[in-house]
């Protein structure tokens, strides 16, 4: 009678198959692990041999997974993000615990909302450490969904099945000019001016192009002369040249050479900004801290949910 072969998986053997997966190539994940290839190589092929089934194959200097590593990858991603955490609560435990946090945020959020948040989190946890990274709002959901940030900020309502969405801080968007520009403009006088654009994925940027395009005018109507992808830089725009263009409320403040524009037949765009994550992925210690401070802090007063393992509310990292 045949009986079925004992299958053991080796965490250290699932992290590298991951690294080779991911990037699709033994020499780059050589430099990632710093390993040898032929060290690669003979673990991967050790992988294969324990689990009875092949994982890779070569075409040309490609490595191309087979459906075996399709299905192997996200259960030995949960594996190890696992195993991460339960090193992260025994660490807390023993009291040696150095929590880090990975966020991805939008150009308000990031520059405008976090710095008072982080700052207060890591004044009361000085053994955590942060990392903000600022793209437009599209790129943290990719991020978040990857894997590649735990919490992201964004100025949409994303709708996935797979994340918690919270809506977190309030905005108006202004349509702002230069300082020789009359507050008062018509929206024929909006389109003969010079304009300055947001770059294509910007939320702010899909918030203006909504309005316009409910008033009958399209991007192409518009008479833009640049694009730019930093809030700054249209303010500093603005000061050397005779233009018009878009910003948030936050992003003004105290900008007393920008004229903040009033537009016949059109209001002050109204948007909320949106904490996101994936409530599938188990969170950390420091994560569930943070979120936890975050949502106290949060104007709208929402009460944090419950983050996977454990209750964010019981953790003290400090």
């Amino acid at each position: 009678m045949n009986t079925m072969k004992n299958i053991d998986l080796d965490t250290r053997l699932l992290e590298l198959f991951c690294c080779v997966y991911e990037k699709g190539s033994i020499s780059k994940s050589s430099n990632c692990l710093h390993l040898s290839q032929s060290t690669i190589s003979f673990h991967i092929n050790q992988l294969e041999k324990s689990i009875g089934l092949k994982l890779f194959y070569r075409k040309g200097r490609t490595l191309i997974p087979t459906s075996n590593a399709h299905i192997l990858y996200p259960y030995a991603k949960k594996i190890l993000e696992i195993k991460i955490l339960a090193l992260e609560e025994i660490k807390l435990i023993s009291g040696s615990y150095k929590g880090h946090i990975r966020i991805g945020a939008s150009s308000i959020p990031g520059t405008y909302l976090l710095p008072d948040i982080v700052s207060n989190y890591l004044n009361k946890n000085p053994n955590s450490s942060i990392e903000i990274i600022v793209e437009d709002s599209m790129k943290v959901v990719n991020m978040v969904e990857d894997g590649k940030v735990d919490v992201g900020f964004i100025g949409f309502r994303c709708v996935n099945p797979d994340f918690e969405v919270i809506q977190m801080w309030e905005d108006t968007i202004h349509f702002v000019g230069s300082k020789n520009i009359q507050r008062n403009l018509s929206l024929t006088d909006l389109v003969k001016y010079p304009f300055i654009l947001r770059e294509e994925s910007s939320g702010t940027r899909k918030f203006v192009e909504n309005l316009l395009r409910a008033k009958g005018i399209e991007l192409r109507d518009l008479n833009v002369i640049a694009v730019v992808d930093k809030n700054d830089i249209i303010i500093s725009l603005l000061k050397k040249v005779q233009a018009v263009s878009f910003i948030s409320s936050y992003a003004i403040r105290g900008k007393k050479d920008i004229n903040v524009l009033k537009i016949k037949d059109l209001e002050p765009i109204k948007r909320s900004f949106y904490l996101i994550y994936d409530r599938e992925r188990p969170q950390s210690p420091a994560v569930r801290l943070f979120l936890d401070m975050t949502l106290k802090a949060c104007p709208g007063g929402l009460e944090p949910p419950t983050l996977g393992f454990g209750n964010p509310r019981s953790i003290h990292l400090s």
